[in-house]
């Protein structure tokens, strides 16, 4: 439900603005990413990390009891499906944590701690909404060559 909610909105933050290109991680293996990417992101890029590499690198570690079935995590909820998301079949481990990253060569210039499942940055809170603070190039060409 949350990363159906994440893929949307970050797909609506991209549409008509200089938006650094996203490159997803999964749990799944390629078709399961496949599948869900293609009903909601079909240009999207995604990597498989079903052993975690990628998850452990950026921090995004198993949550507490709290951090998922916490009163916030059930407000968040609401919100999802008051958005049209409803709950899915869990891929690989339901209790890790989501990790929203920008990278710019090989290093992290910002990241988002979630404090529980559902939590998600507001919008301007996201630097890629203004790629110039973190001294990206808003040109496709060159998203595509850094890629």
């Amino acid at each position: 439900m949350f990363s159906r909610e994440t893929v949307q909105k970050l797909r609506s933050a991209s549409r008509g603005k200089d938006f650094p290109a996203p490159l997803f991680f999964v749990q799944g293996n390629p078709d399961e990413a496949r599948s869900f990417f293609g009903r909601f992101w079909p240009e999207a890029r995604a990597v498989s990390d079903p052993e975690h590499f990628f998850f452990d690198a950026f921090g995004a570690r198993r949550g507490s009891w709290w951090q998922l079935l916490g009163p916030r995590v059930w407000v968040a909820a609401l919100r999802a499906l008051f958005k049209g998301n409803s709950i899915g079949r869990p891929v690989g481990d339901p209790r890790r944590m989501p990790a929203l990253v920008l990278v710019r060569d090989e290093k992290v210039v910002w990241q988002h701690e979630f404090r529980h499942a559902g939590d998600l940055p507001d919008s301007p809170a996201i630097p890629w909404n203004r790629v110039e603070c973190c001294g990206l190039s808003a040109s496709p060409s060159h998203e595509r060559a850094n890629a």
